[in-house]
């Protein structure tokens, strides 16, 4: 893959990863406004969180289209990366680098979800229906 795809993956995994912080901090003032028993706030935040999920859907839509209009070899190889895989060349290094560090902040964020879902619902939380609890 040409350094300037890889450049073009880097930039947009970086945009993702601003939304991502956006998203975690809106996250840990919709916790702390729970905690404070903050009904406005907790449906303000909760309506906040919106923005950033809509730009990452749209970042992650980008990032495919642009993906699926590579050579074949590279179109494999950039989603191989996109997806976690570790870097096979030295130019490699910063993108994965940056998909890892998105990762980590992403399964952060819905830790730090869930955790606020089944205070607020409880047993009723999307949580406790449809994924199995940790």
């Amino acid at each position: 893959m040409d350094e300037a795809t890889l450049k073009q993956l880097l930039l947009q995994a970086r945009k993702q990863y601003i939304k991502l912080l956006e998203f975690f901090d809106l996250t840990q003032q919709l916790g702390q406004a729970v905690d404070r028993k903050d009904e406005v706030s907790v449906q303000m935040l909760l309506h906040m969180r919106e923005d950033p999920v809509k730009d990452l859907k749209e970042l992650e839509a980008q990032i495919h289209s642009g993906v699926l209009k590579l050579p074949e070899e590279d179109a494999i190889r950039a989603h191989q990366l996109l997806t976690g895989s570790p870097p096979e060349e030295e130019g490699e290094t910063a993108l994965c680098g940056q998909i890892a560090q998105n990762r980590r902040l992403l399964d952060r964020a819905q830790e730090l979800d869930r955790r606020i879902s089944l205070r607020i619902d409880g047993r009723h939380s999307f949580y406790s229906k449809f994924r199995t609890s940790k």
